[in-house]
C-alpha cells in the first residue's frame, strides 16, 4: 500500500508548473521550500480572490470562514459551531450562538 505511487494533487501540479516556468537563475538562488511557501500563499489568496476571511469567536471555538459578506460568514460560522458541538455530543445553546468578530482580511 505504501509502495504505490500517490497521484499528484492539483496544488502540487500547479506548483510544479509554476516552478518549471521560472528562470534558471531564480531556481538557483531560491530554496524550493521557501518557494513552496511563497507559492502556497499566493495560490490560496488567488483561489479565493472574491472572498474575504472572517474570524469569529463562538463560545470556546475560534472559527475562520471565507465568504463574500459578513452575513454569509456568520451563517457559515453558526453552522460550523453547531457541527463542532454535535461532534462532541452536545447541543447548541438554547439562546443561539453569540459571535464575536475577531478579524477580517
Amino acid at each position: 500500500m505504501l509502495d504505490k505511487p500517490q497521484p499528484k494533487t492539483q496544488f502540487r501540479k500547479a506548483f510544479d508548473e509554476w516552478w518549471n516556468a521560472q528562470t534558471p537563475e531564480f531556481r538557483e538562488r531560491t530554496d524550493v521550500h521557501a518557494a513552496w511557501t511563497i507559492f502556497q500563499a499566493g495560490y490560496t489568496a488567488g483561489k479565493r480572490k472574491n472572498l474575504k476571511r472572517y474570524i469569529f469567536r463562538v463560545g470556546k471555538f475560534r472559527i475562520t470562514r471565507w465568504a463574500e459578506s459578513v452575513t454569509a460568514a456568520k451563517e457559515e460560522a453558526i453552522i460550523e459551531a453547531d457541527y463542532r458541538v454535535a461532534m462532541r455530543g452536545g447541543k447548541p445553546p438554547a439562546g443561539g450562538w453569540r459571535l464575536e468578530r475577531l478579524g477580517a482580511s
